[in-house]
């Protein structure tokens, strides 16, 4: 598993606590121990960026998402899921992660966390929202 696969993962499971928690993204980040889990320096830098961009963004973020969504409503949507969307569609139009990579590791995170159903999901509205637009 590539830096910024794990880097992407770990990122989700920090957004996930803090949603849960109240803490902010970095107090969970440090309460996780990114340093030791995610050692490459560099990748650590990248995730805080994804994650400050996905915060800044999240409203117009979100907006993006729901209106890709088919016979489907944003309210219905898993935490993880979300969360999942919110980060593919930061990277792309946020921080300029070509569409493919950006979907490959989003449906990589649906599948892993939520099961090939939802990964194909995840790949029918980040197609709608990164590639078709």
């Amino acid at each position: 598993m590539g830096l910024r696969t794990r880097g992407r993962k770990f990122l989700l499971q920090c957004r996930y606590a803090a949603d849960a928690n109240g803490q902010t993204v970095s107090e969970n980040m440090e309460l996780m121990s990114m340093s030791t889990r995610i050692p490459d320096a560099e990748t650590r830098v990248w995730m805080k960026e994804l994650a400050e961009v996905v915060e800044d963004n999240r409203e117009e973020i979100d907006a993006l998402i729901s209106e890709s969504l088919i016979n489907w409503s944003f309210d219905r949507l898993t935490p993880v899921t979300k969360l999942i969307l919110e980060q593919a569609a930061a990277e792309k139009n946020y921080l300029s992660i070509p569409a493919p990579v950006a979907i490959k590791e989003a449906v990589r995170l649906a599948v892993e966390f939520e099961g090939a159903k939802t990964g194909s999901f995840v790949n029918g509205v980040l197609d709608r929202i990164l590639v078709k637009g």
